[in-house]
């Protein structure tokens, strides 16, 4: 034969050979169930992070060692039982589904996996049967309106309204938020366009992730998708966590809950200058990391319990055993609305005249200075005329009521100049002991004996039974989407500290002989004036 005639029969050969063994794989697949990707549908492969039914767990895995037993040709096999090693291997991996399925978490109530989480937080700290407090807030609001009437001069609001090419340009419900923001509040009394901002905090879409420059610790900017933005303060701890007692203020943990009962709070107490914070389920995965810059991304990890973690880059708490995180991407969070850009609505920083030390060897001089007040803050502008030095008593009670140590500075919009409000914010640090009142928080008001009578009439009516601040607040964080955002103690030390300050005014009163001299009215803008400087200590609490 020739060559060619060689390799043509050759070649038939091996095409009739893979022809052969081509019909006969296909065959053997069609009579053992399908192939290899209807094997993967039937979920055969199990994803270790994927939880089912122990029952049906078992059942595939019987259903594979039967295929397998019928393969080897065996009569004994061929039953559709498997053999006593196979029935073993069953009972392990059944038991091992098992615990598994008994780990996985309750729909919306993720558990926590944390280096601080000891106990799981739900359904614990809570008594079987709360008092029944439905109806106290929308009572509040209904029978006590605002005593602090917006007036006509001086109304000028912070942003100027947004115009279309055409029509009427529809403003999204942050960007009302921040237009409305005026020289006397950051919102109206008893807006329920709050609740819709809140309700945006919750559900918007995220867009973007990144990591706010500065702070002690791991705080996120999110960007929604319509241009909105918010401040993220992860979960760090549970809720029965409390500061240590050998952890000075301002080493303490933030807390995200305790940002969210503060906004609830300035608002029950009728401030209204805290920005609208909501507490937010976010799964780490889809909605942090795939959305994160670079940066940001190189600090997650999955820990050695599956969960995924990150640290982030920050002063304090941002290393490998203080890692935030989900279980397994699950995480609750607190979402702050935020104030219009800096530049475009610039704010003025502020020392706080009873600023802590923040050292661990001494102490401030105010905390040994019983006439601080007389002789140091109410000789200096701009504490000496206008509101400043009430807004100041107003903070003290309210810091007073969430514990808050950590008030060194605060800010106002420098559009309004001197008489306007300082903005309540970074509450990250408050409701730390529930068992503890920390009397050193009032300095300001038994060392001043002023307080707005605005703020007294509502301490009042919030001592009452029927407006109970306990039931008030309940009620109010029954709203969240993280319910319940404090323990049932901090709820009960909101009332015993409001009987603390409620003594404190009677105690001025007699002091100072008389109502009057201790509890005054709202200052007018109409006959403020800013005076001069005309020394240079007038900015020692700048």
């Amino acid at each position: 034969m020739k060559l060619k005639q060689r390799f043509a029969v050759f070649s038939a050969l091996i095409a009739f050979v893979l022809l052969g063994t081509l019909c006969y794989l296909t065959l053997n697949d069609i009579e053992h169930g399908g192939s290899k990707s209807n094997k993967i549908k039937e979920k055969d492969y199990i994803h270790p992070q994927t939880v089912y039914d122990p029952n049906q767990v078992g059942f595939q895995i019987r259903k594979k060692l039967d295929k397998s037993d019928s393969r080897s040709g065996s009569t004994k096999n061929s039953t559709n039982k498997p053999n006593q090693d196979n029935a073993l291997n069953v009972a392990k991996l059944e038991q091992m589904y098992q615990a598994q399925s008994n780990r996985s978490r309750p729909h919306g109530f993720p558990d926590e996996g944390n280096f601080f989480n000891i106990y799981h937080k739900f359904s614990r700290f809570d008594p079987a049967i709360l008092p029944k407090t439905e109806g106290k807030f929308n009572a509040l609001f209904r029978d006590y309106p605002s005593s602090n009437l917006v007036p006509k001069e001086g109304l000028a609001t912070l942003l100027k309204p947004r115009k279309a090419r055409k029509g009427r340009y529809r403003m999204r419900v942050w960007e009302e938020f921040q237009h409305n923001i005026n020289r006397f509040e950051l919102y109206s009394f008893n807006n329920s366009r709050i609740d819709h901002l809140m309700q945006y905090l919750r559900q918007h879409p995220v867009f973007e992730v990144e990591e706010k420059q500065g702070g002690t610790q791991i705080k996120l900017v999110i960007d929604f998708e319509d241009g909105g933005q918010a401040l993220f303060k992860p979960w760090k701890v549970p809720r029965e966590y409390e500061t240590l007692p050998n952890h000075f203020y301002f080493s303490d943990i933030e807390r995200h809950n305790a940002e969210i009962a503060a906004f609830h709070l300035d608002r029950i107490l009728d401030f209204r200058r805290a920005p609208p914070v909501a507490g937010r389920w976010f799964n780490l995965t889809s909605e942090v990391y795939d959305l994160a810059d670079a940066s940001l991304r190189k600090t997650f990890f999955r820990s050695p319990a599956n969960n995924i973690c990150f640290v982030g880059h920050c002063s304090y708490y941002c290393e490998t055993e203080t890692a935030v995180c989900g279980k397994p991407d699950m995480l609750e969070a607190s979402l702050a609305a935020y104030l219009p850009a800096f530049k475009i609505a610039p704010r003025k920083t502020w020392r706080h005249p009873w600023r802590r030390s923040y050292s661990k060897h001494r102490s401030a001089v105010w905390e040994h200075e019983p006439n601080f007040c007389h002789n140091t803050v109410m000789t200096k502008h701009p504490y000496n005329s206008g509101r400043r030095l009430l807004d100041l008593m107003d903070m003290s009670v309210f810091d007073f009521l969430i514990g808050n140590m950590d008030r060194h500075h605060y800010e106002t919009f420098e559009f309004f100049g001197n008489f306007t409000y300082p903005i309540h914010m970074d509450h990250g640090r408050s409701f730390g002991k529930h068992s503890h009142d920390e009397l050193s928080i009032l300095a300001p008001l038994f060392q001043c004996c002023r307080l707005r009578l605005s703020t007294y009439r509502r301490l009042i009516a919030l001592s009452k039974e029927e407006y109970k601040l306990s039931d008030v607040m309940r009620e109010s964080l029954a709203r969240d989407q993280v319910t319940p955002v404090i323990l049932e103690a901090h709820l009960e030390a909101l009332d015993r500290r409001l009987g603390t300050i409620l003594r404190t005014i009677n105690h001025c009163v007699k002091k100072m002989g008389g109502e009057d001299k201790v509890l005054k009215p709202e200052p007018s803008f109409k006959s403020y004036q800013d005076p001069p400087k005309l020394n240079s200590d007038a900015d020692e609490f700048y």
